[in-house]
């Protein structure tokens, strides 16, 4: 059983292009959407989780159907630590998807850029803004 974490496109196509495997008996998508509602085979929306997303509610959901991966579609629940979390409380779980850490990369703009230029890393010049005025 493999998770695929979110509710859009992106999600939709992911979990279709994993159903395709046959090492992956079902494919369930949390929260999902319409089109994976739809979708069939072995492509199914998870029960129970009334939309939601967070940490909490993946970690619960690969506890109860025995999920072996996770794929984590949107950058909330990478920023959020979902994939540290899945390490600490589902240890034998794979995760796709980078760490709180590596998340803030493309959560933060400013921070990314900050980080580039700290290790003399290329990247056009910018700077940061605190206030909108």
């Amino acid at each position: 059983v493999v998770i695929v974490v979110g509710s859009g496109g992106r999600e939709h196509a992911l979990a279709v292009a994993l159903a395709r495997s046959p090492l992956i008996a079902d494919v369930i998508c949390c929260p999902g959407n319409g089109g994976t509602a739809v979708e069939g085979g072995k492509i199914r929306n998870a029960e129970g989780v009334n939309g939601k997303q967070d940490n909490a509610t993946v970690i619960d959901l690969v506890k109860r159907v025995g999920a072996h991966m996770v794929v984590v579609g949107p950058e909330a629940p990478l920023v959020d630590g979902l994939v540290d979390e899945l390490a600490i409380q589902c240890p034998g779980v794979r995760a796709f998807g980078p760490t709180k850490a590596g998340a803030e990369l493309e959560a933060s703009k400013a921070f990314t850029k900050d980080f580039l230029q700290e290790h003399g890393i290329p990247t056009a010049k910018y700077r940061n803004f605190t206030d909108a005025a």
